[in-house]
């Protein structure tokens, strides 16, 4: 997806109580930034912007940010492509959906744009404190660590994005919880039960009644904005359970995850690295059609596109050995194809992500739209469009004419 949450959704599963004043939060948020320097011996190197906002501003805020970073065309787009594979349904109005989920889940947030913490006025003090950390452990990783350029959809591509966001998320998760914990507890990162029981509540508690618009949003959806919380502390949790310090941790920002794939396996990150290999679709691809939507999908996409109709277990195996590869969505008037060229680790993992992707299309039998798959040796090529000639000719032209630069 092409937005992850700026938000944690926390905050909102506590009882609302005694509304703090703007002073007491400032005051707070202080207190919160010393602390949260000392525990990961990182002091910010000039005092940190700061503002009070109500709801209103902050949606206000975040409709902006949307808009400033993507831009209509690009959010139409992505809709378009996720349309097409059948993870929204065809009537979705993607950008209102995005909108809708972003602000519902709102509870503050730190803008790397503007180097600012957005406090939420309408939390209680009880939680106040530790959604606090989490934002302000933000500013550390962006203003000390360089980490806010990790997020810039101009410069990396989607999966990369989605990789990142899960680093800093996550990170920041682990901060939150650790700051929860009474004086002199031990790091909870370092106790893989309360890891797991943590990584296990996420999806929950971001996905409760409370939350209607998350509640009733596409499977999708809903695990593009748990992924970097969830899979990103796990991931954060693994790199300090093989050894890694959190002095350590700081090598992780200047040499980031490359893929959700090292996120989702972390030992493809560290010890030993496993860089995705670079495939490029020529542009334009069919001549006369014009290039909308374009980008890396990756090992996380194609796990949700196969769980769409197939059991967890399947899906999990029928994405794994996934090695890269290129997606874009195509326009021409009214007709449309998504196309993806993919490359995999050995010819046998292609040819079982192959067969679950069939798989699953057969069991798609509410969807209007025509897949198209091919494998050629440990390439993959497959097109979805409401039009089985243009879905055949994109996967062939895919095939024969796009690159594969394997690392």
């Amino acid at each position: 997806m092409l937005l992850y949450a700026l938000i944690l959704g926390l905050a909102q599963l506590i009882p609302s109580g005694p509304k703090p004043t703007a002073e007491s939060l400032e005051t707070l948020a202080r207190s919160a930034l010393k602390r949260v320097e000392q525990m990961r011996k990182q002091p910010l190197s000039r005092p940190l912007k700061m503002g009070v906002k109500s709801k209103p501003q902050i949606k206000k805020f975040i409709s902006r940010r949307m808009n400033e970073e993507y831009g209509p065309a690009k959010i139409k787009a992505e809709g378009d492509l996720l349309r097409l594979q059948g993870l929204l349904p065809m009537g979705t109005n993607y950008s209102s959906l995005i909108s809708g989920l972003l602000t519902e889940q709102v509870a503050g947030f730190y803008d790397h744009t503007r180097q600012e913490l957005h406090i939420a006025d309408w939390l209680p003090n009880m939680i106040q404190g530790p959604v606090m950390a989490h934002e302000i452990f933000h500013a550390i990783q962006d203003q000390e660590w360089g980490a806010g350029k990790l997020i810039d959809s101009k410069r990396y591509s989607h999966d990369e994005v989605l990789a990142h966001a899960a680093l800093l998320e996550g990170d920041a998760t682990a901060v939150m919880v650790n700051y929860s914990q009474p004086p002199g507890a031990s790091d909870i990162t370092l106790s893989s039960m309360a890891v797991q029981m943590i990584a296990a509540s996420l999806p929950m508690q971001m996905s409760s009644p409370q939350y209607p618009v998350m509640a009733a949003a596409p499977d999708y959806m809903k695990q593009s904005l748990i992924f970097p919380y969830q899979q990103g502390f796990l991931f954060v949790a693994a790199l300090r359970n093989s050894g890694m310090s959190w002095d350590r941790m700081r090598d992780v920002y200047r040499e980031p995850p490359s893929s959700t794939e090292q996120i989702l396996h972390p030992k493809k990150y560290f010890p030993n690295r496993d860089l995705p290999s670079v495939v490029k679709l020529p542009s334009p691809l069919l001549t006369g059609y014009e290039t909308s939507w374009t980008g890396v999908a990756g090992e996380f996409h194609m796990r949700q596109l196969l769980l769409r109709h197939l059991p967890i277990g399947e899906a999990v195996a029928g994405a794994e050995g996934w090695d890269g590869d290129h997606t874009v969505v195509l326009s021409k008037g009214a007709k449309t194809v998504a196309v993806t060229l993919s490359t995999w680790d050995s010819t046998d993992d292609a040819a079982d992500f192959v067969e679950r992707l069939k798989q699953r299309n057969e069991k798609a039998t509410e969807s209007k739209v025509t897949l198209r798959v091919h494998q050629q040796e440990l390439n993959v090529a497959y097109a979805f469009s409401k039009d089985p000639k243009l879905a055949e000719l994109a996967m062939d032209r895919a095939l024969s004419t796009g690159k594969v630069e394997r690392r």
